[in-house]
């Protein structure tokens, strides 16, 4: 590695009203517009070889953090690191060239080093990069929370740090469109980022006692019938993409937009993962775990046959962290909603708004507050609607799990309409910390929230959710026994004993 730290290079900005500023405590980048922004740092005479290594240390200041890339003088993206991660990369016919920081819109983020250079570990960067693992449990996931975004497939994140307390020596490997390999550290967890090739290597390399796979699908079943060692367990759960992919339509909808018809080269698609699970179903290695009862049923009656060794598990709702407080006196008036706000409709964001719109016709309006959280591409459009509203707090950031509990402990009433779901992790732990939730009447909601409330709604219906949000508020008695039926009906379903308890005895049974 070099020593220099290119955070105290001559940075160029790519965006006008952006801020890019060198102090002595490394680089600020400031992005106040509502669109991406990058900033460039040109490399000239970098000492790097065939393999190269960059080290980012940094902190998020408001926002949402950035990447920084290695390019190459295309813009091909060579490698990518996070804040506080360390990037590996392979160096063919183009050379580095240049790095970029990407900083998402309305958000500023301080670099304090930047370091780049060869590989100086002998050997290969998949001996560097195994050398640093150490854990007998590979947890395999698509993406996973990181200073980019804390929701990422957060429900597996609350899972690996149950399994390590547990005493489980687990490695998180994240396969997806990755140029090379990164490794970081978020809350105790140390993450491997990296393609599927790489996932592939690091599986034949590290021959681990076992393996548990969220959100399978054929590319990872290429990879794991070419690299996997024979006999090892392996755990696939459901999700819901992974075996209900039939009813695809329903949970890809994009906002404003009517929901697609299977076209048929969708349906050939999905017919080869029915022979893709079916062969899967036979092997004796092969595990399954759905987070809900509703889900197994429908995938089982998607693809036409039950599921061997199958077990259902929902997500863990965390009691520890999502701790309950009774709400037993005065009126509720803080309502909250947390959502990402991606261009997927299930979401139901647009609900949220037209909710608020309904309820700010009534009298009973002035007297309620709400905050919105999150963030996203849509999040502008989606909360143009509500955003003149004094009452209305918009919130463009993520919030740690940390945060999140304390958000909860501070309303009454949790608004989470949905248009599909498995479960609903977010949902849950509103419920957990004694919130009423008002929510959409499907299936998964019907799985973890009292049913005989008057909370489930129907799903395009705002007037609905607006009356029972106002009758939550008029009625001191009603929201109170609102609240403890939320918490007792997730508690029941949803806490450690009931899913990573569970979990941990399950994956101790396949890898002893």
């Amino acid at each position: 590695m070099t020593g220099v730290n290119l955070a105290y290079g001559l940075w160029e900005r790519e965006r006008a009203n952006t801020i890019c500023q060198v102090s002595g405590a490394g680089v600020r980048f400031v992005n106040p517009t509502g669109e991406e922004a990058f900033f460039r740092l040109r490399l000239d005479d970098l000492p790097i070889g065939s393999q190269g290594r960059l080290e980012v240390e940094g902190e998020l200041s408001r926002g949402v953090a950035g990447v920084v890339y290695v390019v190459d003088r295309f813009n091909r993206i060579l490698g990518q690191a996070p804040l506080s991660a360390t990037a590996y990369f392979e160096i063919s016919d183009e050379r580095p060239c240049a790095l970029l920081a990407k900083v998402p819109p309305a958000s500023e983020m301080r670099v304090s080093s930047i370091v780049a250079g060869g590989v100086s570990d002998r050997g290969s960067i998949l001996e560097s990069v195994c050398n640093r693992l150490s854990g007998r449990i590979a947890v395999v996931v698509p993406s996973y929370p990181s200073s980019e975004s804390l929701y990422p497939c957060a429900f597996v994140h609350a899972r690996v740090r149950a399994y390590i307390e547990a005493g489980l020596k687990c490695e998180v490997i994240v396969a997806a469109n990755h140029a090379g390999f990164s490794l970081y550290e978020i809350d105790g967890v140390r993450v491997v980022r990296t393609d599927m090739r790489g996932l592939g290597l690091v599986l034949e390399r590290m021959r681990f006692d076992a393996v548990a796979l969220h959100f399978f699908d054929p590319s990872f079943a290429s990879v794991l019938d070419r690299f996997l060692p024979a006999g090892t367990p392996l755990i696939l759960w459901s999700h819901n993409p992974e075996t209900r992919y039939w009813d695809w339509p329903l949970f890809t909808a994009r906002y404003f937009q009517p929901v697609a018809e299977l076209s048929d080269e969708m349906r050939r698609e999905f017919s080869k993962r029915d022979e893709i699970l079916a062969r899967y179903n036979r092997n004796d290695d092969v595990t399954w775990v759905f987070v809900s009862d509703a889900l197994k049923a429908r995938s089982e009656e998607l693809v036409g046959f039950p599921f061997n060794r199958a077990h259902v598990i929902p997500n863990l709702v965390d009691e520890r962290v999502f701790a309950y407080r009774e709400r037993v006196a005065g009126r509720a008036r803080r309502i909250v909603c947390v959502r990402k706000f991606e261009d997927v409709a299930s979401y139901a964001l647009d609900i949220v708004a037209q909710v608020i719109v309904e309820l700010s016709k009534r009298s009973v309006f002035e007297d309620l507050e709400f905050d919105v959280y999150g963030a996203g591409p849509l999040f502008s459009k989606l909360t143009e609607p509500i955003e003149g509203f004094a009452n209305v707090r918009l919130h463009r950031r993520f919030l740690s799990r940390a945060e999140l509990a304390e958000t909860f402990s501070e309303h009454d009433i949790a608004l989470f309409p949905t248009r599909f779901d498995s479960q609903g992790v977010a949902m849950g732990e509103a419920a957990m910390s004694g919130l009423a939730v008002v929510s959409s009447d499907i299936p998964a909601a019907r799985n973890f929230l009292p049913v005989d409330r008057g909370l489930l709604c129907d799903v395009e219906d705002p007037v609905r959710y607006a009356d029972a949000i106002e009758r939550l508020h008029r009625d001191e008695g009603h929201f109170a026994a609102c609240s403890r039926a939320c918490r007792e009906r997730v508690y029941e379903t949803c806490r450690r004993a009931m899913t990573v308890d569970r979990e941990i005895e399950l994956i101790r049974s396949l890898a002893s």
